[in-house]
């Protein structure tokens, strides 16, 4: 029943836009409600990143947009602002690429790289990168308990290195995974 209100009136999705410097211009140009362009940017958005799975940023902007759905289909949010809120994604994805680019990060060290500067942990370059090194060194973590235990504790450890306190340490520990292996099930 959820589903059928959710989407009630809307119609089908028109297109999937690929997200990118371009997808704003050609959402904006499509026919249709403002309804139709916000179902229709969700779907993009879900769609690249299934298709990219392997690159969290896209995997924890699919779970925004799923938020920003949630919320317009229970009303709590206007079209307008649901429309807004995914074009920000759009360009916040678009910024990403550029200075992931201008770094020279792969998806993943760029997520972690990210993911410790929003939590404002020091030298998040630097520990970005012994993370990543972490990685490469044990990459049946997905497959093996033991390499995920040891995988968790190396990440842990640099992380506690520029900031002691354990239950936010844990916590982005805990998010970081969560959206690796989500995206390892996509």
């Amino acid at each position: 029943m959820q589903d059928q209100i959710g989407s009630y009136g809307i119609g089908e999705v028109e297109r999937v836009v690929r997200i990118d410097a371009e997808a704003i211009d050609i959402i904006n140009a499509q026919t249709g409600g403002e309804a139709t362009k916000v179902i229709n940017l969700i779907k993009s958005i879900e769609k690249i990143a299934a298709d990219e799975s392997d690159d969290p940023f896209l995997i924890a902007m699919a779970e925004r947009a799923q938020a920003v759905q949630e919320s317009f289909e229970s009303r709590q949010t206007t079209t307008a602002e649901a429309l807004e809120k995914l074009m920000q994604e759009v360009e916040a994805n678009e910024a990403r690429k550029r200075e992931q680019a201008e770094k020279g990060f792969d998806g993943l060290t760029f997520f972690v790289y990210r993911t410790l500067l929003d939590e404002k942990i020091g030298n998040a370059e630097e520990v970005s990168r012994q993370i990543k090194g972490a990685f490469l060194e044990f990459p049946n973590w997905q497959k093996s308990d033991a390499a995920l235990r040891e995988l968790r504790k190396k990440i842990t450890f640099a992380l506690y290195a520029q900031s002691e306190e354990l239950d936010r340490i844990t916590g982005i520990v805990d998010y970081l995974f969560h959206l690796l292996q989500k995206a390892s099930r996509m």
